[in-house]
């Protein structure tokens, strides 16, 4: 493909339509981010997806004492989250990750296949962005030539209420249910930026 033919390089939130996330374990663990961007889903302002790799992940962090799960309550809260958005399973992707080799992380290399996958086999080469809080593993010069972008939650969030400014209603509404313990203006907004694998 020439320099001229290649795609642009896709906007974090299009002009029309809603952007499609694909969001690694490291957004789906942590309660407020996992909230933040499954509130956002329902309200219908992004879709989200992810692997059945992302959620097993999601599920062996867990079970260690930093979040302190117990088997089924993981499984009960991958069910309901999996129950709550059917769709958002991205399978088959297992065939893009040698695509990957050497420019991203290998224990991440699945996260960047099913982004990929998302973007080209399923919506014919539509943006995609994957939100990770591990951009160092999951780099935006791995995409390079395609439609995926990505980025950080804070960025994607910032960019999503500049263009969308409903937002701030549903993360207010969301803020809202934190009550033990209470999350605060100033705190929830540190969160994005703060969040790391």
């Amino acid at each position: 493909m020439s320099a001229a033919a290649k795609p642009a390089p896709a906007e974090l939130v299009p002009p029309n339509g809603v952007p499609l996330v694909y969001l690694d374990a490291n957004i789906l663990l942590p309660e407020y981010l996992r909230s933040v961007f499954l509130d956002l889903a329902d309200a219908g302002l992004v879709r989200v997806y992810w692997g059945q790799q992302v959620l097993q992940e999601v599920r062996r962090n867990l079970l260690k004492p930093s979040f302190g799960r117990t088997p089924a309550q993981a499984d009960k809260l991958l069910r309901l989250i999996s129950e709550a958005f059917p769709d958002a399973a991205v399978l088959g992707s297992e065939a893009l990750e040698s695509r990957f080799a050497g420019s991203t992380d290998p224990k991440d290399s699945h996260v960047a296949a099913g982004a990929l996958k998302l973007s080209q086999a399923i919506y014919g080469d539509q943006p995609v962005v994957l939100v990770t809080s591990n951009t160092k593993h999951l780099p935006q010069s791995a995409f390079a030539g395609t439609q995926v972008r990505s980025v950080r939650p804070g960025t994607f969030l910032v960019a999503l209420l500049k263009s969308r400014p409903e937002v701030a209603k549903v993360l207010a509404g969301m803020l809202k249910r934190f009550k033990a313990p209470p999350v605060g203006q100033e705190d929830f907004l540190a969160l994005p930026h703060n969040s790391a694998r």
